[in-house]
């Protein structure tokens, strides 16, 4: 689309002038631009040096783009949200990008913002007038980091679907272990028999100390004399049959269960069965291969052994599981045996009647096996996770974000999830759908009598008070968004926070000691400086220590998580200086470093001195 500005990237080709590369594929809204197809995005190459331009007659336009607070702080403008902006270059050339040798990188005259762009798509946002223009720009692998930016994506999905299938887990367990590998499948069975459990139970009971019949004439010789009831039938038998003359055709009524939704009844009580009966067999196989791993152990280890235990506490569950399911069957085989379903007939009801919707008891049953007959659950991501496929920047975030869940349910960390986001989803019996990650969505943890909010993207008030106990932070500082935060509570006293921020790119983009002076610091070493010194809380130790948290440090560590890149090098690292940890995260690569650090930042803050 035609618009009133220009912006142009150059990149040099091989022996050859610098190619220019035009941005014309401007949009005003942005769900078009996420729906753009791949050949109508413009491309550059990684680790190449990599130049922008910015033209409009209007001065106070401003172009935003993913990696701009990497520049120096001169070059930029900063908006009330705390994204960097450039202004028009007229005609002067911005380096994102340009080759760092050895002999230049430490210089402190080095100033320029070398930013290397890692395969992936990069958002550019114009606003002049008033008005949001869209683009995007794709920058192309050089090397085989992409493989890391794919796998990004591929985590994220594989973990959402795991902690939703953790979370239908959570809604089948009878007992509290966790980790007993149920497939998910069988779970669910078991949840969807778990669920209105005590209904369909009572109904059961009902439909069997009254089944629905009808009244049946039943015709029989009796004695004359003796008959009871004699109707036309009667008559008529006696006029056909002279030899006869001494007894009776006589009608008697019966009670008859063999109706059509008695005949589901019985199918749903087998099918139930079936089902219970295949629960028990994969319950019985597992816990003989798990006896059988407890007594390799025991060549090996005592009974106290970590590895003992745990495999034993998994035998526990799988009986309590047992006990449940054989209590489910002790209900249905009586039923299913009972003098009046006996005489049912055997054949597949060929319809479903009215009665069996009409008659809340039998309607009950039915729905409970269409449910187990349903043989797939489904579970689906919300559809704003589309957006964070294509933003690189957003796609780490996500995925740095996760790692955080996971590292906090670690065995070595060893906190566990009680409430928020995913956490708080009823799941339905056929669909769950992950919800999206919404700034300020809040996990809780807890381990023993310490609890951690973990907080998403959260914008922090400037005012004391906006904060309540349970968003306990404001900012003294323009810097109040940091990508995640963890607060922590002992004792009803709010401790303080562990601020993190995910940087993707390399390192001495992050932190350069070579420019700890204010007027050469970047934007990002501004940043996680601010967040150590600029938030605060009036609710510090408060309980213990009130009205004294003005003198308490509120912050007590600044993390950036960054992966691993070919440019990264060992720099000094800022902990001791300004309570900034460097964390390298890096996806298809361990991330043992991460659960020792963040035990130990838990335990700094849990038994900190004031």
């Amino acid at each position: 689309m035609d618009t009133p500005f220009k912006v142009m990237f150059r990149q040099p080709k091989f022996k050859s002038e610098d190619e220019v590369i035009h941005i014309n594929n401007f949009v005003t809204d942005e769900k078009s631009l996420y729906a753009m197809p791949d050949a109508d995005i413009p491309t550059v190459i990684e680790n190449i040096r990599l130049t922008l331009e910015f033209l409009s007659e209007d001065n106070q336009a401003r172009l935003y783009m993913d990696g701009l607070d990497t520049l120096p702080t001169t070059l930029l403008g900063e908006n009330i949200d705390d994204e960097a902006y450039i202004l028009p270059t007229h005609e002067n050339l911005v380096i994102l990008y340009d080759n760092v040798t050895d002999k230049n990188k430490y210089l402190e005259t080095h100033s320029e913002g070398y930013y290397p762009f890692i395969p992936g798509y990069y958002r550019i946002r114009v606003l002049q007038n008033g008005v949001n223009y869209y683009a995007r720009l794709k920058v192309k692998p050089k090397q085989v980091t992409e493989e890391q930016w794919v796998a990004m994506r591929e985590e994220i999905e594989e973990t959402l679907h795991g902690l939703a299938q953790d979370l239908i887990h959570r809604n089948a367990t009878i007992a509290q272990n966790e980790n007993l590998p149920i497939p998910v499948n069988l779970l669910r069975k078991l949840y969807i028999i778990k669920n209105d459990y005590y209904k369909w139970i009572s109904a059961l009971k009902a439909i069997n100390e009254n089944p629905r019949m009808k009244i049946k004439k039943e015709y029989s010789l009796i004695p004359k004399g003796k008959a009871a009831t004699v109707d036309a039938n009667s008559i008529r038998y006696k006029a056909r049959h002279p030899e006869s003359a001494n007894y009776t055709y006589s009608p008697n009524n019966i009670r008859s269960y063999d109706l059509l939704e008695n005949q589901w009844m019985k199918k749903i009580l087998s099918f139930i069965l079936k089902e219970v009966n295949e629960l028990l067999d994969y319950m019985n196989t597992y816990k003989d291969k798990v006896k059988r791993e407890i007594s390799v152990e025991r060549h090996f280890h005592s009974e106290n052994h970590s590895q003992v235990r745990l495999k034993q506490k998994v035998i526990d569950e799988i009986k309590e599981y047992e006990t449940f399911v054989k209590r489910v069957r002790g209900y249905c085989l009586p039923v299913l045996k009972s003098e009046w379903m006996e005489n049912i007939n055997d054949e597949e009801p060929m319809y479903i009647p009215h009665a069996l919707q009409l008659d809340q008891r039998y309607k009950r049953l039915h729905k409970l096996y269409r449910l187990l007959k349903n043989e797939e659950m489904s579970i689906s991501l919300a559809s704003q996770y589309d957006y964070y496929w294509k933003r690189t920047d957003l796609l780490y975030e996500i995925w740095g974000f996760l790692q955080l869940v996971k590292a906090l349910q670690h065995e070595s960390v060893g906190f566990k999830v009680t409430k928020g986001w995913i956490f708080n989803v009823n799941p339905g019996n056929q669909a769950l759908q992950v919800p999206f990650l919404e700034p300020g969505t809040t996990i809780e943890f807890v381990k023993d009598d310490v609890k951690i909010n973990l907080v998403y993207d959260e914008t922090l008030p400037f005012k004391k008070e906006a904060t309540t106990f349970e968003k306990p932070l404001f900012s003294t500082n323009n810097h109040n968004r940091p990508d995640a935060r963890m607060d922590f509570y002992k004792d009803e006293d709010y401790l303080g926070s562990v601020i993190v921020d995910f940087k993707y790119r390399p390192v001495w983009h992050i932190w350069n000691n070579s420019k700890l002076e204010g007027y050469k610091q970047n934007h990002t070493m501004r940043q996680l400086i601010s967040y150590g010194s600029n938030l605060t809380s009036p609710f510090t130790y408060n309980k213990k220590y009130p009205g004294l948290w003005r003198r308490l440090k509120t912050v007590h560590e600044v993390w950036a998580m960054y992966p691993s890149h070919p440019a990264n090098w060992n720099t000094k690292s800022p902990f001791d200086s300004y309570q900034i940890r460097l964390m390298e995260v890096t996806p298809q690569q361990s991330q043992e470093n991460l659960y020792t650090s963040l035990a130990s930042a838990i335990k700094g803050v849990v038994n900190s001195e004031i």
